[in-house]
């Protein structure tokens, strides 16, 4: 009868180890999928706020050069490429005048993107604003916008599921504050505001914050 007993003691905890196993690993798969997915979006994200930074100082400290030579200018000091700033510059200074850039024609698109050098003269008084307008319209333009938030639309869904199914997941809290801070950084980018030492000090926490997440996990998810 023991041995029976001790049989049946050794099945049940034989089971017990496998069930947990597999669990472990369906919720590290999930949450991978997660981090996956903040990843791509952080990415994104951290390109577009040192590009809108990167703006804001030269319209304040470059209005000069930017006169004269803005396209050229901006794509030499930002991620972006000459034609990338043209379409944002463009599609910026249809939307001052009341045109929207998804429903032009590809030939008015590319009439104000080919106008694009003579548009900063325009806004000179106004220049830290039009360029870092325009940089985030770049982003916009080129789908760089859409591509962090279907990333981080996918991210939520991912750690939805993971919340649901195992609530207390180990990682799940760095991994929801590094969804969180990366998502307040996307929606600052897309409208900063303050001061330009407010956007610089802002900038520069969501980046602190957002790696000291990613630092954290790192190690976990490497592949």
């Amino acid at each position: 009868m023991k041995k029976v007993l001790a049989v049946f003691l050794a099945f049940v905890i034989c089971i017990s180890v496998t069930a947990c196993s597999g669990g472990n690993k369906k919720a590290f798969e999930m949450s991978k999928a997660a981090y996956d997915n903040v990843d791509v979006a952080y990415e994104i994200v951290e390109q577009i706020g040192s590009d809108i930074y990167d703006a804001w100082m030269l319209g304040i400290y470059d209005k000069d050069e930017l006169v004269e030579n803005g396209v050229e200018h901006l794509a030499s000091e930002l991620f972006l490429s000459e034609d990338e700033i043209r379409a944002g510059v463009g599609c910026t200074f249809a939307e001052i005048f009341g045109s929207n850039w998804a429903t032009m024609s590809e030939e008015s698109r590319q009439e104000f993107a080919e106008s694009a050098d003579t548009f900063f003269e325009l806004f000179e008084d106004e220049m830290f604003t039009f360029c870092v307008l325009s940089v985030k319209n770049a982003y916009e333009v080129n789908g760089k916008l859409e591509e962090a938030q279907a990333a981080l639309d996918a991210a939520k869904t991912n750690m939805k599921e993971l919340s649901e199914k195992y609530s207390d997941y180990e990682h799940y809290p760095n991994l929801k504050g590094y969804y969180t801070t990366t998502s307040s950084f996307f929606d600052f980018c897309q409208d900063p505001t303050g001061s330009f030492e407010q956007v610089k000090d802002t900038i520069n926490d969501y980046k602190n914050e957002a790696r000291d997440y990613s630092s954290d996990l790192d190690y976990i998810f490497e592949d």
